[in-house]
């Protein structure tokens, strides 16, 4: 299990699996209802276009995380995967940190157990990073 195929292999089904609720966002305008909408009550249009820009953003910012996992999985030599890794640990922790802060604060968050799952291409990259093998 400290093969970094297997590791970016992990993270990158993870970070497939958090794709799935922006698409639902895009292509499913009830889902953004029901899911988005209805915490902002009163929005109107301006804001409705304005939340759907931000998750424009982050489906283009998650695609390309999962884009860099993929090429990861290819490397060859020890020392650039461990550079892989410790690059891409680094943007999930800044991918996930908000969540954490207002999970800690008693803020807005994701359900737990999508924030929990939140941990495991963090802690999986972070091994990685630490004692993966070609």
């Amino acid at each position: 299990m400290k093969k970094f195929k297997t590791l970016f292999l992990i993270t990158l089904i993870i970070d497939f699996l958090g794709l799935i609720p922006l698409a639902l966002l895009k292509f499913m305008p009830e889902f953004m209802e029901v899911e988005v909408l209805s915490q902002f009550p009163g929005i109107n249009e301006a804001g409705e276009n304005a939340l759907l820009g931000i998750f424009d953003v982050f489906g283009v910012i998650a695609i390309s995380m999962v884009i860099a996992v993929a090429v990861a999985i290819n490397l060859k030599t020890k020392e650039t995967a461990q550079s892989a890794a410790l690059i891409l640990l680094i943007i999930h922790v800044g991918w996930t940190l908000m969540d954490w802060i207002n999970f800690v604060s008693g803020g807005a968050h994701p359900p737990v157990p999508v924030l929990f799952l939140s941990l495991v291409p963090i802690l999986t990259l972070g091994y990685a990073w630490k004692k993966g093998e070609v």
